[in-house]
């Protein structure tokens, strides 16, 4: 595959999700804890939430730029032409659809700022908050790998051929 120029910040986005996933174990555990010695532990489901919601938007550009989402052998073992219309569509309604999510997500954050929405939990977190640092910044990282993709196929420097680690 090409270099990407955002390759560094793909890897800092898988980094994130695994820390994510991280926090939500912790999260788990001092819930445990928490009922097994009898304290409160008030927004750790919210905060649970929020981090799966951080695995997952990080996750998802990092596992696209790894050429690590689920791909149907039958329709790439096409000729090469209709394999290149088949990923050209796929690219552009991809990016298209994070495009449109990222612009929404935005969209959704400002007027969660602007109308002081909180969470419905004891914790009353400003959702403003979540909704930045966990979709818009998820999505628009989707959005750049889905961007530079396309703009790899349509220069002629995406490999068509090139297998999968565990299919070579």
């Amino acid at each position: 595959m090409p270099e990407s120029k955002f390759a560094r910040l793909f890897t800092a986005c898988g980094w994130i999700a695994s820390g994510f996933l991280i926090l939500i174990l912790l999260l788990i555990v001092v819930q445990v804890f928490g009922r097994l010695f009898g304290f409160a532990t008030p927004g750790v489901t919210n905060y649970g939430g929020y981090c799966m919601a951080g695995a997952s938007f990080y996750g998802l550009s990092h596992a696209m730029h790894h050429n690590a989402h689920i791909r149907v052998s039958l329709f790439l073992n096409l000729s090469r032409r209709l394999h290149f219309a088949l990923e050209l569509w796929c690219h552009v309604i991809g990016t298209g659809l994070a495009g449109y999510f990222f612009y929404y997500a935005c969209k959704m954050t400002y007027w969660s700022f602007k109308f002081h929405e909180v969470s419905q939990g004891q914790d009353a977190t400003p959702l403003w908050i979540p909704q930045l640092l966990i979709v818009c910044t998820g999505t628009l990282c989707l959005f750049l790998v889905l961007a530079e993709r396309l703009y790899w196929l349509l220069s002629g420097r995406f490999p068509f051929t090139e297998p999968l680690a565990d299919e070579a």
